[in-house]
């Protein structure tokens, strides 16, 4: 199949048919899932395939492998397959990827901000060994975090100002997430975390196709904000798509109860529209597809509605927003809203990530362990999963002062980086993962949802130069 090359071409490209065969394709590969291990190493031969054939396969395999490995587990067979396949999976699209770029461009292996991506994992490596705590799995967890985003970064990048367009794959499967959801809600199992029914509307939130409500919420909201900016940025004709998508997006991450998610694409749309209207000026400016007036028309018009809804509701909405926000309403029908409370259920998490940092300030007690001794118990090598609530304490527990510098340096220049090329998508979605890891912290799990949102991550860097205008 010919890549387009041309922007007009780009557009033809962003197709109902072409959106319609995508999806399709994602839907039928992911309930492959549903035969078993039969059909689970079917679904893999289809990704790896893939991953071989080209960069743009080997990004739309961890993408859509990465939906294999959150799925809910009454959609399709969580088995012994995916445990042993995912991190091949990583390394095969890797391997491509990397072949590709030093063919066509090897300079892309050396930008600042993958540089710093380096020295972080060096270091972070370096603090481990020193540390000595489980330190086979900080380094295969390390690694495959290091090579997987690094890889994504790579790939997506040389998208940015080729050819080939993977907004219609990513589009394509934004739609399927949603679908995906709407067929476990109807069929009763939206609301059941790891094998065990839930009544809906008790204490734990939608988790749709996804394997658990912590899960929804997150990939709802990155999601949303990658939706939001292809309708706002891009010149496709079907962008309206998008528009539709990402309310019906923000709707699963609210019946998710993640109460961070909503608050992170709030926070990350004001972003993007203020660095918008900032650099809408001058010889390489952002293009924005929608007018100033026909925007501020969009949000009165929102805002009129939710004002309607709760005057019909009488106060409903609110009533059930400051719900959602504080997860429960306290003990005793109070209402008032502290913003502390936001964290009040992470905060075992952070004072824990907080008690590891104390015992190893320099250095951290290893990337990816906890001091546990139920974790320490049963931690392996290719399962040893830990739970941290707030990504700032958690990456100053496991990589101490050393590494958490090398993390912030990463940060800074990868937001430099995007900001200097006008890549605002790649910037906003960055900005609302960040967030949401205030809430999650599933940064550096490519082994679970984290690959997920580093993949839409790289969707929004491969939309590159397509949301910049030269004059």
């Amino acid at each position: 199949m010919n890549r387009p090359t041309s922007k007009a071409q780009q557009r033809s490209a962003f197709t109902l048919k072409n959106i319609f065969r995508n999806g399709l394709f994602i839907a039928v590969v992911f309930f492959l899932n549903k035969l078993g291990p039969p059909g689970s190493l079917l679904g893999y031969l289809c990704l790896f395939v893939m991953a071989s054939r080209s960069t743009e396969g080997a990004i739309k395999a961890l993408s859509l492998g990465a939906l294999f490995i959150v799925a809910n587990s009454y959609l399709v067979s969580i088995n012994f397959v995916h445990t042993y396949l995912r991190f091949p999976l990583v390394a095969v699209a890797g391997l491509r990827i990397f072949w590709d770029a030093y063919r066509r461009s090897p300079k892309v292996f050396f930008q600042g901000h993958l540089i710093a991506l380096l020295l972080f994992g060096g270091v972070s490596l370096l603090c481990a060994f020193i540390n000595q705590y489980f330190f086979m799995v900080s380094f295969l967890k390390l690694g495959v975090f290091v090579y997987g985003v690094y890889a994504i970064m790579v790939g997506t990048d040389l998208g940015r100002t080729s050819g080939s367009d993977l907004t219609v794959w990513f589009c394509s499967m934004v739609l399927f997430y949603i679908a995906g959801n709407l067929l476990a809600y109807a069929l009763g199992v939206g609301y059941t975390f790891r094998g065990r029914l839930t009544e809906a509307g008790g204490s734990l939130g939608l988790a749709g196709m996804t394997n658990h409500p912590q899960t929804q919420g997150p990939l709802s909201a990155i999601s949303s904000i990658y939706a939001i900016c292809v309708f706002l940025y891009t010149p496709y004709r079907l962008r309206w798509l998008m528009a539709l998508a990402a309310p019906v997006l923000l709707v699963l991450c609210y019946l998710s109860a993640a109460r961070t998610g909503i608050f992170a694409v709030a926070l990350a749309i004001c972003l993007i529209l203020g660095i918008t209207i900032l650099l809408s000026q001058g010889r390489k400016r952002i293009r924005l597809n929608i007018s100033i007036p026909q925007l501020i028309l969009m949000i009165f018009g929102g805002t009129v509605g939710l004002f309607l809804l709760e005057v019909f509701t009488g106060g409903a909405l609110s009533s059930k927003f400051s719900e959602f926000a504080l997860k429960a309403i306290r003990e005793g029908g109070g209402s008032s809203f502290s913003f502390s409370q936001m964290f009040e259920s992470r905060m075992p998490l952070i004072e824990q990530s907080l008690y590891g940092f104390h015992q190893s300030p320099l250095t951290g007690i290893g990337f990816g362990t906890e001091l546990d001794p139920l974790w320490a118990a049963t931690a392996t090598l290719f399962t040893a999963p830990t739970e941290k609530g707030f990504l700032p304490t958690a990456i100053l527990e496991e990589t101490g002062i050393f590494g958490t510098f090398c993390f912030v340096v990463f940060l800074i220049l990868f937001f430099k980086n995007y900001l200097s090329k006008r890549n605002v998508v790649a910037i906003g979605v960055m900005a609302c993962f960040l967030l949401l890891n205030l809430g999650e912290m599933m940064f550096f799990a490519l082994g679970g949802m984290g690959l997920y949102c580093w993949s839409i991550l790289g969707a929004a860097i491969a939309l590159g130069d397509r949301v910049v205008e030269r004059g």
